[in-house]
């Protein structure tokens, strides 16, 4: 670059200069306030997460929520009863304000009272929430569902969206729920069926299979399926098993709702094992686990590309073996025949067209021309 005068350069390296120690000064400011966000996470811990009780008509039940704060300095937190009710088939639910279920006597939030809904928690200690569940003497027998939502601000009215989060752990401005499921005695009835037990495909070329079950409740409690599938090859004989809702997830299928259960298979590549494969699914439900519903489905494992190689290689070989096996037996055709044949010296022919007359003494007497004859 070219300068027209020394006053320019003198101008530039002013501005330079400048812009500089603005960025120096800036920097330790701007990674102060990074380092201050990255520092200014709060999370709160609950325990328990979640509630079973069984009670009757006019039982009354009490307990209470330890809320642990994690975090250098205090922690207001807010609790808030809401409705639960199932939302997807994916085992997630969706929350209700208190205003939706107010005119209906059997929503299990409108027994729930919590007395006092706030605390302060000091920092890297617990505070207990306490609330209690009063069943009215007329309530539905069988499935009644609620949660209380703990966070660092109260659940507006306006609806649940503020909520970002539902588990054991909590960031600032978001909820945690501790679920309630109560069942009421009475008229109990456990029922259910699997809806769908099926494959992604057909056939495949890998016995690489996933599956889907789909299990509706249809009874007036909640239900807890669990179960295994076992997959047979065509000889009959047992080629893997599957864990179904035996994990440490609840698992559990709410009244008129029904979940699915995605599971997969791996099974051994195995060139006898191909053909028709068979599937059976056992799912048992019930407070005492005697109830059970079962399906059964047919895949076929055909490995096609890898089967024509086995074929071809097998029929290359097979030509192979074949194509030296005669040339063997040929030779030693050849063999046998040479060595118990008789070796007869060929006869002299005279040639064809000339004879040759002797005299009795043996003396060649003359040639007689036959073609003259």
């Amino acid at each position: 670059m070219k300068w027209r005068d020394k006053k320019s350069f003198r101008i530039f390296a002013a501005t330079f200069v400048a812009i500089a120690s603005c960025v120096s000064l800036v920097a330790p400011f701007a990674a102060n306030v990074a380092s201050a966000q990255s520092t200014d996470a709060t999370s709160l811990t609950i325990t328990p997460p979640f509630f079973t009780l069984n009670v009757s008509p006019g039982d009354a039940w009490a307990s209470s929520i330890r809320v642990v704060n994690t975090n250098a300095s205090n922690l207001p937190v807010v609790a808030t009863v809401m409705g639960f009710a199932p939302s997807d088939e994916q085992g997630h639910g969706t929350f209700q304000k208190l205003s939706d279920v107010a005119g209906d006597p059997d929503a299990l939030a409108n027994w729930i009272t919590v007395s006092p809904s706030s605390a302060i928690v000091p920092p890297d200690g617990a505070v207990d929430i306490p609330f209690s569940v009063v069943v009215p003497k007329g309530a539905a027998p069988g499935g009644h569902y609620a949660a209380v939502l703990i966070g660092t601000e109260p659940v507006g009215e306006a609806g649940t969206s503020s909520i970002s989060s539902v588990g054991p752990h909590v960031g600032v401005s978001s909820f945690i729920s501790a679920l309630i499921f109560v069942t009421v005695s009475g008229d109990i009835k456990e029922a259910g069926n699997i809806e769908e037990f099926s494959t992604d495909k057909s056939w495949y070329q890998d016995p690489n299979v996933d599956f889907t079950i789909r299990f509706a409740n249809t009874g007036n409690v909640h239900v807890r399926p669990v179960g295994q599938i076992q997959i047979y090859n065509v000889f009959g004989k047992e080629q893997g098993t599957i864990a179904i809702n035996q994990g440490g997830d609840l698992g559990y299928v709410l009244p008129s709702s029904t979940r699915k259960f995605d599971e997969s298979w791996q099974g051994p590549e195995n060139l006898w094992d191909i053909g028709p494969y068979t599937a059976v699914v056992t799912l048992a439900y019930g407070s005492d686990g005697t109830k059970s519903a079962s399906q059964s489905i047919t895949f076929w494992v055909l490995p096609v590309g890898k089967l024509a190689e086995d074929v071809a290689a097998l029929i290359l070989i097979i030509g192979c073996f074949i194509f030296f096996l005669r040339r063997y037996v040929k030779k030693m055709l050849a063999r046998e025949i040479g060595q118990y044949t008789p070796k007869i010296p060929p006869p002299t022919m005279p040639h064809a067209n000339q004879a040759k007359r002797e005299d009795k003494s043996g003396h060649h007497k003359e040639t007689i021309d036959l073609r003259k004859r």
